[in-house]
């Protein structure tokens, strides 16, 4: 359109402010919406952590889980820069505290230390207030070498436990602290390889009644930590036959591992390791395994683990994921062919 005159012009350059005033807020606005959203939440930008991170241990003050998960996080905290408390939370096998932390807010901020016994449960109960996919790895703390042991006379070596159980109408007895835990599995599982078919489990309320008739020889053998018999092993009360862990424990360096012995299908592990809820961000995952992975490099940190005859490990969250994986399968296997349940 054609516009002449001073007047027209003069509405004319009017309306053309109006117009780029208007297109101006457009802009503006879009460039607004564009930056929320794209922009992470407030909460998203907050570095992690920034407030104290709880880490529940199912178990009882005290006890060597609850000693490992202390020492570990103890070092977490000074990197992390936030108080890391620890929250006992012991009871049904730790069922009662891995439920908690499974319910919990997947921030980073609720934690959970676990053992063997958390892959084992999945198999040993029917039905458990939680599935193994509410809970996501975070790294394996440590790992424990094991040692067989016997009170009985005339037994010296694996060879001579494994001839005197071979013998069906003679049975050779084994204890643990209870049906379906670390060392009654173990043992079914030595029992089956080395084909002992005289091996007859007894299993006990805890492993202090354990150890008392180990001792005085009225039960054949037992597995446990090296920290609990190593006592009875240097008084001469107990013989030590062998060792679980990849290589001969430096506390016990004339004992051969299984391995060595020719089972390699034997090598076991107590284990402690770290969980989150599911969904908890995998930034905050990743975080967390990598200040892990860093103190258990310590050279403090790693003297005291040795004392209670403990290996740092330290993974990543894949590698624990397998590694819970792998144990939940063998286990699992045995615990299915001895149609064990503890529900």
């Amino acid at each position: 359109m054609l516009i002449t005159g001073d007047k027209n012009m003069r509405t004319f350059a009017h309306r053309a402010r109006g117009a780029l005033r208007g297109a101006a807020a457009g802009v503006g606005l879009a460039i607004a919406l564009a930056g929320a959203l794209t922009a992470p939440p407030a909460a998203a930008q907050e570095a992690y952590p920034n407030r104290p991170i709880r880490v529940v241990v199912p178990y009882p003050a005290g006890g060597n889980t609850d000693i490992i998960a202390r020492d570990v996080m103890k070092e977490v905290s000074g990197r992390l820069g936030q108080p890391v408390v620890i929250d006992n939370r012991p009871g049904a096998n730790s069922i009662l505290g891995t439920e908690l932390v499974a319910r919990a807010a997947p921030d980073g901020y609720t934690l959970l230390v676990v053992i063997g016994a958390y892959a084992n449960n999945e198999s040993l109960y029917r039905s458990l207030p939680y599935k193994p996919t509410d809970l996501a790895p975070v790294s394996q703390l440590t790992r424990t070498s094991l040692v067989l042991v016997t009170a009985r006379p005339g037994l010296r070596t694996l060879d001579d436990l494994v001839r005197s159980g071979g013998d069906g109408s003679a049975p050779q007895s084994f204890a643990s602290s209870g049906v379906g835990s670390a060392a009654h599995l173990l043992g079914e599982r030595l029992a089956r390889i080395t084909g002992m078919k005289g091996a007859m489990h007894v299993p006990y309320k805890g492993t202090s009644d354990a150890t008392t008739d180990l001792v005085s020889g009225r039960v054949g053998f037992m597995f446990d930590a090296i920290s609990a018999m190593g006592p009875h092993i240097r008084q001469g009360k107990l013989t030590a036959l062998a060792v679980t862990g990849q290589e001969r424990s430096p506390l016990l360096p004339d004992v051969p591992s299984l391995k060595e012995l020719g089972y390699p299908d034997l090598v076991a592990y107590a284990w402690a390791g770290v969980l989150a809820p599911a969904r908890t961000p995998s930034a905050v995952v990743r975080k967390l395994a990598a200040e892990i992975a860093t103190v258990m490099k310590g050279a403090e940190l790693r003297a005291r683990l040795a004392a209670i005859s403990t290996e740092p490990v330290g993974s990543t969250p894949a590698d624990f994921a397998r590694f819970i994986a792998q144990e939940a399968k063998v286990n699992g296997d045995v615990i299915r062919q001895l149609d064990i349940s503890l529900d």
